[in-house]
């Protein structure tokens, strides 16, 4: 059975762009085997537009490196989520298994007056 680490606080409402929450991110330091990541996107305002990028660093977050982009366009409801799942061959250039490494999500674009629930984890 995977074990599963959030890498959002639960389900976020995102109305600005910006990292969500956990900000920190989720340490992948020891992660060396197989593994997914997983966003699921709850709901999107209808008509309205978002870029959900997830990144990895190894110092803090001074230097983020975008590995994968999403972007999605609402009506997103959560009789219809939207999941997107990458796994380890998919992002190989990943800082998972290196020292102080960290992946977070992060909504790079979302318009104005829009509302954006998701949800992001890691399967190892």
């Amino acid at each position: 059975m995977a074990t599963l680490t959030d890498l959002t606080t639960s389900v976020q409402t995102v109305t600005s762009s910006g990292a969500v929450a956990a900000t920190a991110g989720v340490d992948v330091s020891a992660v060396t085997g197989d593994y997914s990541v997983v966003v699921e996107v709850v709901s999107l305002t209808a008509s309205k537009t978002a870029r959900i990028q997830l990144e990895d660093t190894t110092n803090g977050w001074t230097t983020a490196t975008a590995l994968d982009v999403i972007n999605v366009t609402g009506t997103i409801d959560s009789r219809y989520d939207e999941r997107f799942t990458k796994r380890k061959y998919q992002l190989p250039n990943s800082q998972a298994g290196v020292t102080n490494g960290k992946f977070r999500v992060n909504v790079t674009a979302i318009d104005s007056a829009a509302s954006l629930q998701l949800h992001a984890w890691l399967e190892t």
